[in-house]
Parts: structure tokens; C-alpha cells; sequence
């Protein structure tokens, strides 16, 4: 299993190297794909990655930080099969924390283009298993970035991506860690957003409330980072008491 990541940066003003939030999972095969901000399709390409074996497409959140990049991304595998580089027909999902998200998309597209080579299968994100294909599952959690807990209706979510041997927590953008709930008593990886937090208080709480977690990588990275990133790093390592990976665009982890 690998994680890539197409986007690390949170929703600042532009930053040079860094472009807005971008992942997915490799596994037996294929690409889950999470959030879709500007150039993932442009990052996930140079890196080698077959993009027609994307077999889902998860939004945590509608923010542009996360979706700006979603019509260039489905455009860009039409192109692919257009020149030759695969066949069409195939299904993908599209798990969209809005109605009307692939709707907005589609008709994008549909003023430049024909319809897709391949069915893009849209499905609102409600609280509770997403999808699962034997090889890859994933478990929706809303959080209180966007709403207040006595919403009706939640617009963002934090994720649980599970395979035989590994559980992944992402926690999307949230209000706070505790967002997550009991899924951070144990998780071999926790993706952990800093646009909203400082990582080295997020690391003391978490060990503070001694959370069974293996392994943390940062990603969506906040000014703190960005603007210090060898110190912060340090704070964070220091409070966390163990070495602390922070994403990039185009770093493959092995997982």
C-alpha cells in the first residue's frame, strides 16, 4: 500500500511548490482518490500514476482548497482514453459531501466537451460505510469544520480507509482533533491537517489522552509549517516524542 499525495498545502494564499489538498491510496491495483484540489491531475501524472485506475473519488468538504481541481481531473482521464492511453466504460465513484457537486462538474464540462468515456457514479457522504470492494474500505465521520454539532444536514466529513492489515484516520479539515472521536484509539496512520491547528498542540494532546496511534504524517500544511517548517516540525516531534512526517506535493509514502 502506498499513499501519494498530488496537493499538501492548506487553503493559503498561493505557495511556491505546494498546491491545494491532493491524495490517494495505491492498493491491490488501483487509486482511492481524496480531495481535489488545483493540478492533482497534472502532479498524479508526472508521478507515473495510472489515472483510469482511479476507482473512487472522495470529497471531505466542499471548499475550492479541495475541489478546485475535480473537472480538470475527470477531463484529463477522458483525455487519456482519448489518445489512446486506455479503454472507457468503467464506473467511478464519486462520493460528494454536497448534492449537486458532480452536477456542477458535469455541466462544466459539458461546455467544453462531449459526456465522459466512463460513468462517474455520484453518491452523497452520510455518516457510515462509503464503499467497500473487498480490497479497500471507507467509513465517513462528520465533523464541525463547516457546521455546528446541532446541524441538520453536515458538509464535511473525516475519513476511515481500511484494509486487511492497515486502518488510515484523515482527518479532512476539522474544528479539532477530538472531531475524530474513538476512531483515534487506534489507527496505524493518522493524515493530519495543520491549515487550522498548530501541529505541536494537536501531538501533546493527542499524547496527553494517550491515543493509540502508530504514525502521524501532516498534511494540508498551515502557515505554521509553511512558514516555519524546521522549527515547527521540532515543536511537534519534541511534543509528540517520536520523528513526524510532513507531506509534499509528489511524495509517495510506503505504507
Amino acid at each position: 500500500m502506498k499513499l501519494h499525495v498530488f496537493g499538501s498545502s492548506a487553503g493559503t494564499e498561493p505557495q511556491s511548490g505546494r498546491h491545494h489538498t491532493a491524495w490517494a491510496i495505491e492498493y491491490a491495483g488501483g487509486l482511492y482518490w481524496f480531495d481535489a484540489g488545483e493540478s492533482c491531475y497534472h502532479t498524479a501524472h508526472l508521478m507515473g500514476l495510472d489515472l483510469l485506475s482511479i476507482r473512487t473519488i472522495t470529497i471531505t468538504h466542499p471548499h475550492i482548497d479541495h475541489t478546485g481541481g475535480l473537472p480538470n481531473l475527470l477531463w484529463s482521464m477522458d483525455k487519456l482514453i482519448a489518445v489512446g492511453k486506455g479503454t472507457g466504460g468503467f464506473d467511478i465513484r464519486l462520493f460528494q459531501p454536497i448534492p449537486g457537486l458532480w452536477d456542477a462538474a458535469k455541466n462544466w464540462l459539458g461546455t467544453i466537451s462531449k459526456n465522459t468515456r466512463f460513468n462517474v457514479i455520484p453518491q452523497q457522504i452520510k455518516d457510515g460505510l462509503l464503499f467497500d470492494d473487498g480490497n479497500i474500505s471507507i467509513e465517513a465521520r462528520h465533523n464541525f469544520h463547516m457546521d455546528p454539532p446541532d446541524a441538520a444536514e453536515f458538509r464535511s466529513y473525516s475519513l476511515r480507509i481500511k484494509s486487511k492489515d492497515k486502518t488510515i484516520v484523515a482527518s479532512g479539515d476539522v474544528k479539532s482533533y477530538a472531531d475524530m472521536g474513538d476512531w483515534l484509539d487506534e489507527c496505524d496512520l493518522l493524515l493530519m491537517e495543520t491549515g487550522h491547528h498548530k501541529s505541536s498542540e494537536v501531538c501533546a494532546a493527542l499524547r496527553r489522552e494517550g491515543r493509540k496511534i502508530k504514525d502521524i504524517i501532516f498534511i494540508h500544511s498551515g502557515r505554521e509549517l509553511l512558514n516555519d517548517y524546521e522549527n515547527a516540525l521540532a515543536r511537534a516531534e519534541k511534543a509528540w516524542g517520536a520523528p513526524l512526517r510532513v507531506a509534499s506535493d509528489g511524495s509517495t509514502f510506503e505504507l
